[in-house]
């Protein structure tokens, strides 16, 4: 067994119920049907963005000069509420793809509900199924791919010399 498999898994969100990668595109599965996500929904993402609030989704783009949280975006679960730069906004009603999937990111965030889940230090190890920023990203992903946007994954490599 090599070192990266002993390592815990190192959280980059909120600790949140496990899911796995199946019940996450399940969910983007159900959320695409709802709202026919499609390759058709990149020629008007607008009109997409809009028709989210028939389901009390809102987002809510912030003039770029009053944006001081260091995020590309955030979400309120409470209030089913995206803010976002209104340049993001609009680079992504645009067909800007990092922008696009910025939004979707956070759409993913309400969609699976997710709240910090309480634990103490003599809980299990967090896994990446407890990584809220992972499920988003999964989330995003299946949307994009149905919208016919290439996978934003990228290969990373790790030079650390431990």
């Amino acid at each position: 067994m090599s070192d990266a498999d002993k390592a815990p898994y190192a959280m980059r969100g909120n600790r949140v119920v496990h899911r796995s990668a199946a019940e996450i595109v399940h969910s983007a599965e159900t959320f695409c049907r709802m709202f026919r996500v499609n390759r058709k929904t990149r020629l008007n993402l607008a009109r997409f963005f809009e028709s989210l609030s028939t389901r009390s989704i809102c987002i809510d783009p912030i003039e770029d000069s009053e944006w001081l949280l260091f995020t590309d975006a955030i979400c309120s679960p409470e209030t089913f509420t995206i803010l976002v730069p209104e340049s993001t906004y609009i680079r992504a009603c645009n067909g800007d793809d990092a922008a696009i999937s910025t939004i979707c990111h956070e759409i993913g965030h309400l969609v699976l509900a997710h709240k910090a889940v309480l634990h103490n230090e003599k809980s299990a190890k967090p896994s990446q199924g407890e990584d809220a920023e992972w499920q988003a990203d999964e989330f995003a992903e299946y949307l994009l791919s149905r919208m016919g946007i290439a996978s934003s994954k990228q290969l990373t490599l790790d030079f650390r010399d431990e």
